[in-house]
């Protein structure tokens, strides 16, 4: 008794921190614990080449490529000098500058990571690791190039492993890191990135620099910018998906539907968003239009490939991240596509109406693919039945799916439907029709004649 006494008292008088976990700015951290113990979605959100930051910097299946780092540090100083005229081409001064701004705000720095991450290593350690890991990584963003990966003394396979390892949730390292670290002080960061993204695209095509909007957290957070609807993000909570329309009451939203082809059948028919200045990739953008002998679905258009089943589940694990203030938009969208494919046809469907463009091995591993990431989403749980104002993009794709349920439920929208498929389909099945019309017509004429025969 004495010792549950004491133990009550301990947990009535103690304090916690004044912090409800949510941040406009989360901290960079490992991969959510549920997720992390799924070796089949955990392997994905593993670096196979390279590391930045402290996560797996003590990897030694990664100590192999560590030169490389301090081969694009040196090149990042050597050019940083030529850009910054106070060190006249003085690489030891500029090196000096360099890492001695990373040692003036490693507190603040220390700050921009999960407390687990930083741990184990001394202040001196991590001074080193995020200079050496900034640098290289600006002087890569700048100098990738998938025409010419000898830039980067890389071939082209290194090129490619290394980009998609950049990606990764664990692989992150903090704007304000790059920031410090910039020649220009940070207002190069959207263009470096931009030339990132598109692979040297930027430094081939001579893009001058461009402002995109609101700083991002880091690269991959930037990358997720460009297919979620990030102005709404930024105002949540927020009235969405129809104007103020709430999502309909549980009672009504019992899906009926199985997949697209269920939806064909009825006369839905899948199309791609068309306006391209609007982005055509943006996931936000479905739509779904009810008329009287059809339906069209509006889906944007992605491709999907080797690098996307890792960049995908990256996102989900961002976006679960305990301190991330989001609208689950990739969570929503990937919990709304599970629900029109369940096996190889339906992604044939799609990809005949161009919202998908496969690039993997087979339809079954893209089906496989979206049917296994979906397992976990929470929006598996709130898309259906929770009409919560946290995650307002659920509630347009609710909105969305309540719209098509209506109309696949509509006995007499579905029999139109089905009587123009089997029997309008075709010229030669129309043409067919109209013969057994004419025939039918002629006979009913011949025999009132017949009976009728003084008229």
């Amino acid at each position: 008794m004495a010792d549950s006494a004491t133990r009550l008292s301990k947990l009535v008088n103690q304090r916690f921190e004044d912090n409800n976990q949510i941040s406009s700015t989360p901290k960079i951290q490992r991969v959510p614990v549920f997720l992390h113990e799924n070796p089949n979605f955990y392997r994905y959100c593993t670096p196979k080449m390279i590391s930045f930051g402290p996560i797996h910097h003590r990897n030694e299946n990664l100590k192999q490529q560590e030169h490389l780092k301090s081969q694009w540090t040196w090149l990042y100083i050597e050019e940083y000098t030529k850009q910054v005229s106070l060190y006249n081409g003085n690489k030891q001064e500029a090196a000096n500058y360099l890492y001695g701004v990373v040692g003036d705000n490693i507190g603040e720095l220390k700050e921009l990571f999960a407390e687990d991450v930083v741990e184990g290593y001394s202040d001196e350690e991590l001074i080193w690791m995020l200079f050496e890991d900034g640098c290289s990584l600006l002087y890569y963003m700048e100098h990738v190039d998938d025409q010419c990966p000898e830039e980067l003394r890389l071939k082209l396979d290194q090129l490619m492993y290394t980009w998609r390892d950049i990606l990764l949730l664990e692989n992150q390292l903090p704007v304000k890191l790059l920031q410090l670290l910039s020649a220009k002080k940070g207002a190069d960061l959207e263009y470096l990135m931009l030339n990132f993204l598109g692979m040297g695209d930027g430094t081939r095509s001579g893009t001058e620099m461009v402002i995109l909007g609101p700083t991002r957290n880091h690269i991959l957070d930037f990358v997720r910018s460009f297919v979620v609807d990030t102005e709404t993000e930024e105002n949540i909570p927020s009235q969405q998906n129809g104007g103020n329309q709430m999502p309909p009451p549980p009672s009504q939203v019992w899906q009926t539907y199985k997949n697209i082809r269920d939806l064909k059948n009825s006369g839905i028919q899948v199309k791609k968003v068309k306006n391209e200045n609007e982005g055509t990739w943006k996931w936000h953008k479905i739509s779904f239009t009810s008329r009287w002998f059809s339906g069209e679905l509006t889906l944007p258009c992605y491709v999907y490939n080797d690098v996307t089943i890792y960049l995908f589940r990256n996102f989900i694990a961002y976006e679960m991240c305990p301190d991330f203030r989001n609208t689950f938009e990739c969570c929503s969208f990937f919990s709304f596509m599970d629900s029109l494919i369940d096996d190889a046809e339906d992604v044939k469907e799609l990809r005949s109406a161009g919202v998908i463009q496969n690039l993997l091995r087979s339809d079954q591993e893209l089906a496989e693919f979206l049917n296994d990431i979906t397992h976990d989403l929470p929006t598996k749980m709130f898309n259906q039945f929770l009409p919560v104002d946290a995650a307002v993009f659920s509630k347009k794709y609710i909105q969305v799916k309540f719209q098509i349920e209506k109309h696949y439920s509509n006995t007499w929208k579905t029999w139109l439907a089905e009587a123009r498929s089997t029997y309008f389909n075709s010229p030669w099945s129309l043409l067919a029709v109209l013969a057994a019309f004419t025939a039918l017509v002629l006979t009913f004429i011949q025999t009132w004649y017949a009976m009728h025969p003084n008229n």
